[in-house]
């Protein structure tokens, strides 16, 4: 545990750094999202949920002449503020039920934690909250055990701000996505800290193995390390072990710089669940330019791609300037993509999404977007869900169907 990220007996709050306030900025927010999207139903009275922070800390932090809330208070805040916001108007009252499981190793954490949330009003008995020391992966049986019995769909959300890179192996992540169908993770991984203490022998370990790390791995970092993107190949490398072992469909990771301790930082979703990636990624164009992605945002797939050295386009930072562009190389891009998926001439949009998804920066909105433009250019033409055709310009629709235009176009030559 870093040293400033120490709750002590004396009431003293750990100050709070840039990258933190990132992180729980989109923790915050896309939470906000979250339930926004899934009590859709005005019918809906009830949602059951378990949130859980592996890694909570004391509660709170210190900024400036001010306190922020840590992560087990913006998860407390954001159900709190959602059941208000999703009942106005509502005719029949909405709960969620949600229970808090928040887990941290160190005692004077735990005790930190639950002095913030007596002095928040919480009560010490209260039946939503469990506060638990030890170990995450130690507790996480119990807590998978408690989900599975109380949620037909398991439906929860796994905050886990580990410090490095060590405290989460991937085999815990496998067994969330094994069993919980509605699971979601979002988690924090140190991957300079584990990137810079590589060595001959970290190929041997199970700890570097879990990532996908060989002997071979580390001779290519070992002569990538001193090119200008040579870091930046071998963190997209390590990305795409880790989806690898994640057990997760999908994969949505960004980068964070933290000035502190003067280090990249990934921040990653995982998830089951298109439409739940889909929601993260909005988060971070709602965040623009605190985060980053490596390369393109168009189209792309993790691991080594050397083009990048040669194009130096290195970072992709969800700005206004970054989104024209990926307009742009989408609308140049998905064409051929829509092509190579076509089945009898014919492609689902749900399915297109699914396949893309862990592919590309652009939300499925930019993706409809991109999509209209081709059908007004005549590179396609689009189903609506009850087979008639749409009108060109129309609005596309995650229930459509693509298909190939009557009149091939450059993209879609009359040969298939």
């Amino acid at each position: 545990m870093a040293t400033n990220f120490i709750w002590g007996p004396d009431g003293n709050l750990p100050r709070i750094e840039e990258h933190t306030k990132r992180k729980l900025d989109v923790l915050k927010n896309y939470l906000d999202v979250y339930f926004d999207t899934v009590v859709r139903n005005p019918a809906q009275d009830r949602l059951n949920i378990t949130l859980v922070d592996g890694f909570s800390g004391g509660g709170a932090y210190s900024d400036g002449n001010d306190t922020r809330a840590g992560s087990p208070l913006v998860l407390l805040n954001a159900v709190e503020e959602a059941t208000v916001r999703l009942n106005e108007g509502r005719a029949k009252p909405l709960e969620i039920n949600a229970r808090f499981i928040f887990v941290d190793d160190e005692r004077e954490h735990v005790a930190a934690l639950k002095r913030e949330l007596r002095g928040r009003g919480y009560k010490e008995n209260d039946p939503r909250i469990s506060v638990l020391e030890g170990k995450f992966v130690e507790h996480l049986p119990t807590i998978m055990a408690e989900i599975m019995q109380n949620q037909r769909k398991g439906r929860s959300i796994f905050f886990l701000d580990q410090f490095g890179y060590s405290d989460v192996p991937m085999s815990a992540i496998q067994t969330i996505f094994t069993a919980l169908d509605r699971a979601e993770v979002v988690l924090n991984f140190a991957i300079d800290s584990l990137l810079n203490y590589l060595q001959d022998a970290s190929a041997e370990l199970p700890l570097y193995q879990q990532f996908g790390i060989d002997s071979r791995f580390i001779a290519d970092w070992r002569q990538r390390k001193d090119e200008n993107m040579g870091r930046a190949l071998t963190q997209r490398a390590l990305m795409a072990h880790i989806h690898a072992k994640s057990g997760a469909k999908f994969f949505t990771p960004f980068m964070l710089w933290s000035r502190t301790d003067n280090r990249w930082m990934m921040l990653a979703h995982l998830s089951q669940h298109q439409a739940a990636r889909d929601k993260m990624l909005s988060v971070h164009w709602q965040e623009q330019n605190s985060f980053t992605h490596i390369g393109s945002g168009s189209l792309f797939s993790l691991g080594y791609d050397t083009r990048l050295i040669e194009s130096c386009d290195s970072l992709f930072n969800f700005s206004e300037i970054d989104r024209t562009k990926l307009n742009t190389e989408l609308v140049n891009a998905l064409p051929a993509e829509v092509h190579q998926m076509m089945e009898n001439g014919q492609l689902d949009v749900a399915r297109l999404l699914d396949e893309i998804g862990n592919r590309t920066a652009g939300t499925n909105d930019d993706i409809f977007q991109v999509l209209s433009e081709l059908a007004q250019a005549r590179e396609l033409e689009v189903l609506s869900a009850n087979g008639t055709p749409k009108r060109a310009g129309t609005r596309i629709s995650i229930k459509d169907r693509l298909i190939r235009p009557s009149q091939p176009t450059l993209f879609f030559p009359s040969r298939w």
